[in-house]
């Protein structure tokens, strides 16, 4: 890894961005089941081109996606909220992908498998694992995170077998295996070992995973293929902690346009930005400790950036998705070579 760098605030950092400190809620309603309504949010998503968001509804069964205009719709799910393991429902999904078109790909958590829903289908389809729990190549076992490569093969943080995974979107239920892409290799705190993968995303273009281990209470940068190297990016891994290095059971992570790195630190109840090189993170939502005002977060899941930079969080046990303003940006930097969050997925938590 490079050599350390110090920021001290986030617009220290690539970018020169600055959030607002408190946050708007933009779905939920309280705790419940009405379309403004989550129970336990947590995978979330803006598809770049439409920037609909998506929200993983876990305890609602249900995936629902707000327009722009603040219509909120469901796109996944029974309509009744109930769980099943029948194509036409879900359960408990836990993150969620979109295409510009509007169908959607979820992690069904409890169901081993991820589901393919077209835009206003009634129904879904296994793309990735079988339906049963097991460790073989065609199975999964409580599958957490779900994105999509600009090849559209479908990856999966298969989050109980330790390993990421990638699965052709022609899946074919009699023949079509995962092949590993990361991980595999048991449960730890090593660099080549994941511990409860809960949060993934792919900066494509270099070829990198950047990966939550909720159990090592770090972020692992895992560069693709047999012989590259591993590395901690963030956190210190058995070491949990509330300081500005370390993280505790993080969970969704994402990246920017000029490569700064953010964490749902879940367990800390706030979002860090880690800016290149840098070991240190700085809290740029939450005040560290649970709360339901609007400077406050409780138990955040997942993170995502709209086309101008505004945060959108996950607070899970507030019920409701939180937007924090970008009100400062003077691009000053080179930007990172990436795609934002079309070819790549944030766990967001």
């Amino acid at each position: 890894m490079a050599s350390q760098s110090v920021y001290k605030q986030s617009y220290d950092c690539p970018g020169n961005l600055k959030w607002s400190t408190t946050g708007t809620t933009i779905i939920g309603n309280g705790y419940g089941s009405a379309s403004d309504q989550l129970t336990f949010p947590s995978g979330l998503l803006i598809e770049p081109k439409t920037q609909i968001l998506y929200v993983a509804d876990i305890f609602n069964n249900r995936v629902q996606k707000r327009y722009p205009n603040g219509e909120v719709q469901t796109a996944a799910g029974r309509a009744n909220c109930t769980p099943g393991t029948t194509p036409d429902a879900l359960s408990n999904p836990v993150d969620v992908f979109a295409d510009e078109n509007e169908n959607v790909f979820v992690t069904d958590w409890n169901n081993h498998r991820v589901q393919f829903w077209p835009k206003d289908a009634k129904s879904g389809k296994t793309v990735a694992g079988n339906g049963t729990q097991g460790s073989a190549l065609n199975e999964l076992s409580y599958p957490s995170r779900i994105l999509l490569d600009s090849k559209k093969n479908v990856i999966v943080a298969d989050t109980q077998n330790e390993r990421i995974t990638k699965w052709p979107f022609s899946f074919d239920p009699t023949t079509s295996v995962g092949t590993i892409m990361a991980g595999g290799n048991g449960a730890g705190l090593n660099p080549y070992q994941l511990n409860n993968p809960l949060g993934l995303y792919l900066d494509e273009p270099n070829n990198i995973f950047y990966i939550s281990n909720e159990q090592s209470h770090s972020i692992t940068q895992w560069i693709i293929g047999d012989y590259e190297n591993r590395n901690i990016y963030a956190g210190i891994p058995g070491r949990p902690g509330n300081s500005s290095a370390q993280l505790f059971y993080p969970q969704g992570v994402t990246l920017d346009q000029y490569g700064n790195l953010y964490v749902a630190d879940t367990s800390n109840h706030r979002i860090q930005m880690f800016c290149p090189n840098s070991v240190f993170g700085i809290t740029i939502a939450g005040i560290g400790h649970r709360g339901n005002n609007s400077n406050e977060l409780n138990y955040p899941y997942d993170i995502a950036f709209d086309s101008d930079l505004n945060l959108y969080v996950s607070d899970t046990f507030n019920y409701r998705i939180q937007k924090d303003l970008e009100i400062a940006r003077h691009a000053r930097h080179k930007p990172y070579s990436i795609y934002g969050d079309y070819c790549v997925k944030s766990l967001k938590l």
